[in-house]
């Protein structure tokens, strides 16, 4: 079912009386604020991982190096600890060396000097003989220097590294000291080129911490396993009305053609409308001299699942008429998944819920209907988004649906669209690379339900003596749509901001075909032969499974757009939708 820009009459009426809701926002989200992640001692993480044990002296952690590992986390949901693992490399020209690595060799740092000097003291002279063979270099021309990264008391703001140019050395060799001629540098100077990844987990970690730093960190490391963030939004069992049409509320802004007895009325109500599960969340991003060369995000859902059940009433007494509307129920930021890496990166995210109608009727009709939607926990999807059409929506086959239709009143016919839109949307921002929001949104269900009255004199959904004679015909499909929205802004640049969205994966099969037996008044054989009628029987196999999609070529499509199939499709990972330009509409959490 296409829902279009340009709908009629009654699609005007509510967009006067229904003020809450529209068919598209470019509103900014804003979420909490993102959780700073906070630095692990990398020997602490290499001994809970099981890399290499601690060594009681290792003079080549005083070697410089063109580049670093950094590892930050903070805990998570069920005592787990999350992860953040950078490759730091270094800035053109220069080296570098991480004061965690090294510190196990000294006996006392000190940078609270106001003189712009750094000093070491070594536990051995053999630890500080070694420093100064491979430190003094610097000393040999004013342009000599390298970087050192600092994670200690003292040095640089709580619970962040601290970088520092070190552009001179001396020493005391009687208290085997050394003083390094120190500058802070800011991060938005040496993290030109890094890799980032993000998402991992540490299980049930035992730890004690010290202004925010990890001492010791023991625990079950397992790189197959990545955060879980719960996506729970909507409650169960609660009424929440999207839109309705009263006479009361119409003035004279309307159209002159319309007239109090011939305009039509609509109500739609979510009758049950919620979102349960979680995702798993990872990340990547390589930035290489402060340009975007790799980011993708990676969401699996965990035991996720999706209700939309909606409760109609039309009255259209003078002609066919059509509607379309969407309306986001809930938004709220996902709990601990926004994160920060202080100077660096930060990420937010935010789970909205949005569902969508789209209905063509004539005469009148009181039904309920819907579907509870679930994915498997095989699915994936995978935002590539420095090569959009590398993205991808996999396992998304196996998806069920148990379908629920009531119809209580019938007098003619109703064409009725309608979709649950679970959403994740990321607001990214990297120093001096920009701003990036992605959207990964979930059509699940999209369902499509066509309500025919009709006759038959002997009985038209059941031939048994005393059955009625009049009723609803009722056939229906279900899609399931997987749709990648993505807005960036990188460089200097803003006044234009390049959006691109993608269908990901999609689906469509019938869902259900059933004759429901009520009174229609009037309705007889004068009025509607017998012979043009085709009694339908109940079929309710459910829960009904999504069967194998079958790739086939698929042009650009508009958003929105559900195509005319008759059997389970699948959009060709990277099919381009739509390209324009517009303002960002997501904003980090």
């Amino acid at each position: 079912m296409h829902f279009h820009k340009n709908v009629l009459s009654l699609a005007a009426i509510v967009s006067i009386l229904a003020t809450q809701g529209s068919a598209a926002s470019d509103e900014k989200i804003v979420g909490n604020p993102a959780t700073a992640l906070k630095p692990i001692n990398i020997h602490d993480f290499e001994a809970a991982t099981g890399v290499r044990r601690r060594a009681a002296e290792d003079f080549s952690h005083l070697d410089l190096s063109t580049q670093a590992q950094l590892i930050y986390g903070r805990p998570g949901n069920d005592g787990q600890l999350l992860l953040a693992n950078m490759t730091l490399y270094a800035p053109d020209g220069l080296q570098m060396v991480m004061m965690e690595r090294f510190e196990p060799l000294t006996s006392a740092v000190d940078c609270n000097g106001h003189d712009g000097l750094m000093s070491l003291t070594f536990k051995s002279q053999d630890a500080f003989k070694h420093a100064l063979d491979t430190w003094s270099f610097i000393n040999q021309a004013p342009e000599k220097k390298f970087l050192l990264i600092a994670n200690h008391d003292g040095c640089g703001p709580d619970d962040e590294r601290q970088p520092y140019l070190i552009t001179n050395i001396r020493e005391d060799e009687t208290t085997l000291t050394t003083f390094l001629t120190a500058q802070a540098a800011p991060w938005s100077q040496v993290a030109s080129t890094y890799d980032l990844d993000f998402g991992k987990i540490i299980k049930s970690p035992q730890s004690t911490q010290r202004r925010g730093l990890w001492d010791s960190i023991t625990g079950n490391y397992d790189s197959t396993k990545s955060v879980v963030f719960p996506v729970n939004i909507g409650t169960p069992g609660v009424v929440t009305p999207i839109v309705t049409t009263s006479l009361s509320a119409l003035n004279t802004s309307l159209p002159d053609s319309f007239t109090i007895n011939k305009v039509p009325s609509f109500s739609l109500s979510c009758l049950d409308c919620y979102v349960a599960g979680s995702f798993q969340v990872t990340g990547h991003l390589s930035i290489h001299h402060f340009q975007l060369q790799d980011f993708t995000l990676s969401g699996s859902p965990q035991d996720f699942a999706a209700k939309l059940e909606l409760g109609t009433s039309i009255t259209a007494p003078y002609s066919p008429d059509s509607l379309q509307y969407t309306k986001e129920l809930f938004s709220a930021p996902i709990p601990n998944a926004g994160i920060s890496v202080m100077g660096i990166f930060s990420l937010g995210a935010i789970v909205s819920y949005e569902v969508g109608v789209s209905t063509t009727f004539k005469g009148s009709a009181s039904f309920n209907f819907g579907i509870t939607a679930g994915l498997p926990n095989t699915a994936l999807v995978i935002a590539d988004i420095q090569n959009p059409s590398s993205s991808s929506a996999t396992g998304f086959d196996g998806g069920r649906f148990d379908p629920n239709f009531d119809i209580t009143a019938l007098s003619a016919s109703v064409t009725a669209g309608a979709f649950a839109q679970p959403k994740l949307s990321f607001g990214v921002d990297i120093t001096k690379v920009g701003h990036l929001d992605v959207a990964v949104a979930f059509k699940l269900p999209l369902v499509e339900a066509t309500l025919k009255a009709a006759y038959n004199e002997s009985g038209l959904c059941s031939t048994e003596p005393g059955s009625s004679k009049t009723g609803a015909q009722l056939t229906s499909d279900v899609a399931v749509r997987v749709d990648l929205n993505l807005d960036a802004e990188l460089g200097s640049d803003d006044d234009t901001t390049p959006t691109a969205s993608f269908t990901l994966f999609k689906a469509k099969k019938d869902l259900l075909s059933k004759c429901f037996p009520i009174a229609i008044p009037g309705l007889n054989s004068t009025t509607r032969s017998s012979n043009d009628v085709t009694a339908v029987p109940t079929t309710a196999a459910l829960p009904t499974t999504l069967g194998t999609a079958v790739s086939v070529p698929v042009t650009s499509i508009p958003v929105g757009t559900l195509l005319p199939v008759t059997s389970a499709e699948a959009v060709p990972t990277g099919t381009a939708v739509a390209v324009s330009h517009r303002r960002r509409a997501v904003r980090r959490a």
